[in-house]
């Protein structure tokens, strides 16, 4: 196995996010997925078919065969020395060039789901169709593209950040949210980048909407195995920054809670969930 990739012995020791390799010598089996917990089996996230070199799942449970050997990732995009030369791969990719509306996504999705040292080793054997295909696949872009839901691709864009956060990071968004029933929420993000940058980057998307509400959403913790996330709608772009109200956070938080019912929203006046990283 390639020294980027470390065998793991004791599965219930293995950290949320850590990028996991399933692989079944006997069955020719290699999966890898980001780590989230392990029960009975496995819960993975962004599940990797490596012998197939296809997109699985968003989420599946894998359960451990007496012949599976399991390696987790020695590095990530945070940490590898190589993660810029990783990154330029990607972003030289003809498809990745064809749909700037996508770009912020392929990077999130690239930077959770695989290793810099796999995708520059891939590239050394001609072999980054093992990571272009997934991608494809799950952004229907290429040789899977399809005609699309507009209103399920805003809804979906926006549940891969939710999805990406772990407990203490948080992102900003913008969102169209009304008091009436009829009305469906939308919400975007562009990650940590301050709301006025993200209103720049939400107007070059095909499901642009006028936002009516902005603010911060914190992942705080994992409650009986649902994500908790905080809310403010403390944007000074859209909104009164830290006069904003518990009220209006609560609208945010109901809109959320309609469109996402597997997470947990919790409401906080101000800037409540104002994370570490720059945003305005």
């Amino acid at each position: 196995m390639e020294a980027y990739w470390q065998r793991v012995e004791k599965l219930h020791e293995i950290i949320e996010g850590t990028i996991v390799l399933r692989h079944n010598p006997e069955s020719h089996k290699i999966q890898q997925g980001i780590f989230v917990h392990y029960d009975d089996g496995i819960i993975l996230k962004n599940v990797i078919d490596c012998t197939h070199y296809s997109f699985l799942a968003t989420e599946g449970i894998v359960y451990p065969d007496r012949n599976d050997v399991f390696y987790k990732a020695l590095t990530n995009f945070n940490t590898s020395p190589v993660a810029h030369k990783a990154l330029k791969v990607i972003y030289q990719w003809p498809l990745y060039q064809k749909h700037p509306e996508l770009s912020l996504h392929i990077e999130q999705f690239v930077k959770s789901t695989f290793v810099p040292e796999q995708i520059l080793d891939l590239q050394k054997k001609d072999n980054l169709k093992a990571v272009f295909i997934p991608l494809q696949q799950y952004f229907r872009i290429g040789r899977y593209k399809e005609r699309r839901n507009i209103e399920r691709v805003c809804h979906d864009k926006f549940k891969f950040w939710l999805d990406s956060l772990r407990i203490g990071e948080h992102i900003t968004y913008l969102a169209s949210v009304a008091g009436i029933s009829s009305h469906t929420p939308k919400f975007y993000s562009a990650g940590t980048k301050p709301h006025e940058v993200t209103h720049q980057y939400l107007e070059q998307e095909e499901f642009a909407f006028n936002p009516t509400h902005g603010g911060h959403i914190k992942c705080n913790a994992i409650v009986d195995g649902k994500k908790q996330f905080i809310v403010d709608a403390g944007s000074n772009y859209i909104g009164r920054g830290v006069k904003a109200t518990l009220f209006t956070a609560k609208q945010v938080a109901s809109g959320l809670k309609k469109l996402y019912p597997e997470y947990e929203f919790v409401p906080v006046a101000g800037r409540g969930a104002f994370g570490v990283e720059q945003s305005y």
